[in-house]
């Protein structure tokens, strides 16, 4: 499942960047000297992945691009993600806009393995470190990965999101 959380982080960086808020992985002043509007901070809070069925089976499904009947598996990944807004002072209502864009596109899946199962938001206030005002959304989230066996007895490596086009 190499790659799963990367593709959830990607998939959530596109939803904010296409409202017009810009991201990054790690707060970085470099890259950021000064903000106009609201910008955002993804990082990763807590992960456990598992079986999304007994020993990741999911059963036979046909496959039309082989033409042939293939056994599907799944791993599931829960995530709890941040989201950390940043604004310059007085900008409270771009963070809050932010909050609710996130809440009602968190909740319109961005994926078809991809759920949410709570959206947090934090109070918000000044940062000291950055000099901006800040507020924290939290994530909870699941992602459903799928693999097809390539040939008998080979290991399973490349789940992707379901509904994902890789």
């Amino acid at each position: 499942m190499s790659g799963g959380l990367e593709t959830v982080q990607t998939l959530l960086e596109q939803v904010l960047e296409k409202h017009g808020i810009p991201t990054v992985g790690a707060w970085d002043r470099a890259r950021l000297p000064a903000l106009s509007g609201a910008a955002a901070v993804l990082g990763v809070q807590e992960t456990q992945s598992g079986p999304a069925a007994l020993w990741n089976y999911l059963g036979q499904q046909w496959d039309a691009e082989r033409g042939e009947i293939v056994e599907r598996y799944g791993r599931v990944l829960e995530l709890k993600l941040y989201v950390d807004f940043y604004a310059p002072h007085g900008g409270a209502a771009e963070i809050e806009k932010g909050f609710e864009m996130l809440e009602k596109e968190l909740f319109t899946p961005l994926a078809e393995g991809l759920r949410a199962d709570a959206v947090q938001r934090g109070e918000i206030g000044a940062d000291g470190k950055s000099g901006y005002l800040k507020g924290r959304c939290t994530v909870a989230c699941r992602a459903y990965f799928t693999a097809v066996r390539a040939e008998e007895g080979a290991a399973l490596t490349d789940f992707h999101l379901k509904g994902v086009v890789q």
